[in-house]
C-alpha cells in the first residue's frame, strides 16, 4: 500500500468500499512507463439481484480452432511498457478443448524481448457500457507471469490514458493466491486508483467478474463479492466509468508488478480462458428499491428532476446528476423516486410534475410497472401515468393509458 496513495483518497472523500488499496499497473502502449509508482449458466447477480436479470449480449466460448478475428484484435510484437520481456505473437494464441490458449515461450522474435506470449482486445469491434463482463479463467502459477483480464475506455485514442479510464476485471502474478480488481482514472490532477485483492486457486479454473452500472463496479469471484467502486455523479473526477470499455486479455511475462525474476524452466506455461461473457442488466418483476437509476423516455433522452427549479423534462442527451433518482420502497408495492435530496410529485396530473418535495405523501408515490420488452411505467396516486411528452413539454402525470410516451428504459 501506498501511504500518500490511501491519504489523496481520504482527503478526496472518496466513498469506496475496498478493503485494500493495491499497486498495479496496466499493459497498453499509450500507457509506456508514465503512471505513477504510487500507485453455460446464467449466473447469479450481486446487489442487482433482486430489481434485475440478465441477458446475454455478447460471447465468445472458444470452441472454435483459432481466435475468432470478428470478435478479437490480436495484439503483435513489443508492448515497450512496463518493463515487460514479452513480443506478441499470433502463434501464442490458439483455441483447444473448447479454451483459448494464451501461451508464454521463452523465445527471441527480433525485436529485443526473450519471450513471447499473446493478447487480444475487442476495440472497435466490440464495446459495452454497464453490465456484467466475465470469464473463466486457468491461470498459470509460474514465477514472472502476469496474466489479465481488463478494459480500456474506447475513446483512449482521442483523450489518452488514463483520462479514457481503465476497470482491472482480474489481475494475477507469480505464483500468488492472490487476485486483484483495480479501477484507474485521472483523478482531476494525474492517474489515480483504487481496488482491492481476494485469494483463490488461481491454477484451477474460477469465475472473474465485475458487475457495473451508473452507480459503481462491484468485483466478483465465483460469483463471491470482494471490492465495490463508488462512481456515484461523477465523484472524484469518475465520469469515465460512465462510458463504454472495450475487453482486453492477455499474458505478460516480467513487469514492474510481478518483477523480472522468470522462472524460464516452467516455460512455456500458458493461460486458459473457457470462455467470455458479457450481459446486460434487464429490469424484472419489481423496481430497484435502494438503488440509483437513469430514466431514457422513448425520445432516448434522460429524464431530468431539474434540481427541483422548474417542471421535469425529458430532454437531456447525457445524464448527470440532476438526472439520477433513488429509488426508495414507499410500501403497498409503490416507488418513492428522489433526486438532489427532493421527491419527484405527480402533481395529481392537474399541472407538469416537480422534483421539489421535501417530504413524500400520495402525490409523491408510483406504481412501478414492467413491460413485456423490460421498459418500465410509472403510475400515480391518481390512477394516470407518466408521459415523458417525447422531450418536447414539461413531462406530465396525466395519460389514462400507457405507450410509448409513458414507457422508460433504466439505467441505459
Amino acid at each position: 500500500m501506498k501511504k500518500h496513495f490511501f491519504n489523496f483518497l481520504k482527503g478526496t472523500g472518496i466513498v469506496l468500499a475496498l478493503a485494500t488499496c493495491i499497486v498495479s499497473c496496466k499493459k497498453d502502449a499509450n500507457r509506456q512507463t508514465q503512471e505513477p509508482v504510487t500507485l453455460a449458466q446464467t449466473p447469479t447477480m450481486g446487489p442487482s439481484a433482486k430489481a434485475t436479470t440478465l441477458q446475454l449480449i455478447w460471447s465468445d466460448e472458444f470452441n472454435g480452432t483459432g481466435v475468432d478475428q470478428s470478435k478479437w484484435n490480436i495484439d503483435v510484437g513489443n508492448p515497450n511498457v512496463n518493463n515487460e520481456k514479452e513480443s506478441y505473437q499470433a502463434a501464442n494464441l490458439t483455441e483447444s478443448g473448447g479454451n483459448l490458449v494464451i501461451t508464454a515461450r521463452q523465445q527471441n522474435v527480433g525485436d529485443g524481448q526473450p519471450y513471447t506470449s499473446g493478447k487480444v482486445n475487442t476495440s472497435g469491434k466490440f464495446s459495452v457500457q454497464y453490465g456484467r463482463i466475465e470469464a473463466r479463467i486457468q491461470l498459470p502459477m509460474v514465477t514472472g507471469t502476469w496474466p489479465a483480464f481488463w478494459m480500456l475506455g474506447t475513446d483512449i485514442g482521442s483523450v489518452g490514458w488514463p483520462n479514457c479510464g481503465e476497470i482491472d476485471i482480474m489481475e494475477h502474478v507469480n505464483t500468488t493466491n492472490t487476485i486483484l480488481g483495480t479501477m484507474h482514472w485521472n483523478g482531476g490532477s494525474g492517474h489515480v486508483q483504487y481496488g482491492s485483492s481476494t485469494t483463490t486457486s488461481p491454477g484451477s479454473f474460477h469465475v472473474y467478474a465485475v458487475e457495473w452500472d451508473n452507480t459503481g463496479i462491484r468485483w466478483f469471484v465465483d460469483n463471491t463479492l470482494y471490492a465495490t467502486g463508488n462512481t456515484l455523479n461523477n465523484i472524484n473526477n469518475t465520469g469515465a466509468f460512465q462510458l463504454p470499455f472495450y475487453i482486453i486479455m492477455n499474458l505478460a511475462i516480467g513487469g514492474d508488478l510481478p518483477g523480472n525474476t522468470i522462472n524460464n524452466g516452467a516455460l512455456p506455461t500458458s493461460m486458459l480462458v473457457d470462455y467470455v461473457r458479457v450481459y446486460k442488466f434487464v429490469n424484472s418483476s419489481g423496481p430497484p428499491i435502494g438503488q440509483t437509476i437513469t430514466l431514457k423516455g422513448f425520445n432516448n433522452d434522460y429524464v431530468s428532476g431539474e434540481n427541483g427549479t422548474q417542471a421535469m423534462n425529458c430532454n437531456r442527451p447525457t445524464a448527470g446528476a440532476w438526472e439520477q433518482f433513488l429509488v426508495v420502497d414507499a410500501g403497498n408495492g409503490k416507488v418513492e423516486l428522489k433526486s438532489m435530496g427532493k421527491f419527484v410529485s405527480s402533481e395529481n396530473g392537474t399541472q407538469p410534475i416537480t422534483c421539489n418535495r421535501a417530504t413524500a405523501g400520495a402525490w409523491e408515490q408510483f406504481t412501478w410497472g414492467v413491460n413485456s420488452d423490460g421498459t418500465i411505467t410509472l403510475q400515480g396516486s391518481n390512477g394516470k401515468f407518466v408521459s415523458s411528452e417525447n422531450g418536447t413539454q414539461a413531462m406530465t402525470c396525466n395519460r389514462a393509458t400507457a405507450s410509448g410516451w409513458e414507457a422508460f428504459k433504466v439505467n441505459q
